[in-house]
């Protein structure tokens, strides 16, 4: 039985097999998780320039691309999502010359889910883009909305935004202009940012909420609402309006808190009620039994330890019926429950 060519990184003997994906007609090649290019076929090395796939074996992928961070983005949505579909990508070619790419890549993983490789297939979407940018500027009447308006290269770059929007973030236009929108775009989020701009590029336009982060690390949500701006049936850019809704989903959070917490009284007002009535039978019933039980009887300490606890199960419902505040811990498997004890 033959190797398969794709289980060794650097072993590929299986000439039937790569003769088979070098006839594809898709550019296709394969990197290294830390950038090392271990395969490519033919449409690849000609879309770059190269004169042979051999050239860039071994070729440190990081050198395709115009951005460095770009691949930064590519990798770390790829690892986080395990697939990135139809992504926007700035290439150079070995002669410097710039290329649009739509890139499609997965991440490939060994037995033990150790991120090993990414296989990606690009398509050049040069003729579809001009990105010269040309009449991009916002104008006076724009700069005086209290909205954000902002407008984004493809890769995501700010190419210009205004006095509002500038505001919010709490800098200037100009430290802004040419800084990429998703380092300002939370954490947990910039995955799905990147996702947001290979979806617009197919829809055209896009409708959801993002949470940045400004100068004081202060995090506001906005409404955003973006479309691609085109010039003679090519994409020039992203235009994105922006609405600060960091109050009002802070009253949704308030207004949910709230409602929860009244379920949580009512239901803690309910089991509080109801384990009231047979305790306190247990404990008067216990009670008889202790006083007419001779100390040293045998069975006289076992009871006395019942008590206690019953005792204990009486401060417990005190706790539930004065409940007072929300207070949640981790339990297990995802789930949390009530802290009794800070809740009261």
């Amino acid at each position: 039985m033959k190797n398969n060519p794709f289980q060794n990184s650097y072993d590929y003997t299986d000439k039937k097999y790569i003769e088979f994906i070098d006839s594809l007609p898709v550019a296709f090649y394969r990197t290294t998780i830390e950038g090392k290019i271990v395969f490519c076929n033919s449409l690849f090395s000609g879309m770059l320039g190269f004169d042979s796939n051999d050239e860039l074996t071994d070729y440190p992928d990081i050198k395709l691309y115009s951005k460095l961070k770009d691949r930064g983005y590519l990798i770390s949505s790829a690892l986080m999502l395990g697939r990135v579909a139809d992504l926007p990508v700035s290439f150079l070619k070995k002669d410097g010359t710039q290329i649009w790419c739509s890139v499609t890549a997965k991440t490939v993983f060994d037995d033990e889910d150790t991120a090993l490789f990414l296989d990606a297939v690009i398509r050049e979407i040069s003729g579809e883009i001009d990105d010269k940018n040309d009449g991009s500027k916002l104008d006076g009447i724009v700069d005086s909305m209290n909205d954000v308006i902002i407008i984004f290269a493809l890769n995501g770059d700010i190419i210009d935004i205004n006095k509002a929007g500038a505001q919010m973030f709490g800098y200037t236009r100009e430290d802004l202009i040419g800084k990429a929108l998703v380092d300002y775009v939370v954490q947990k989020q910039r995955d799905l940012f990147i996702l947001f701009l290979s979806d617009i590029l197919k829809i055209g336009k896009y409708d959801g909420i993002f949470s940045v982060a400004d100068a004081d690390k202060t995090v506001h949500h906005l409404e955003f609402s973006a479309f691609l701006v085109k010039k003679d049936g090519k994409v020039q850019q992203i235009k994105g309006i922006a609405k600060d809704v960091t109050e009002k989903i802070k009253q949704q959070k308030e207004r949910s808190l709230k409602e929860k917490f009244k379920g949580v009284q009512e239901m803690a007002g309910g089991v509080a009620h109801k384990l009231n009535q047979p305790l306190t039978v247990i404990s008067n019933l216990l009670n008889e039994v202790l006083n007419n039980m001779p100390r040293d009887s045998v069975n006289h300490n076992k009871l006395e330890k019942v008590q206690k606890q019953i005792e204990k199960l009486n401060e417990i419902t005190k706790k539930i019926a004065s409940v007072k505040k929300y207070e949640v811990i981790d339990y297990v498997a995802g789930i949390r429950i009530v802290d009794i004890d800070k809740a009261s």
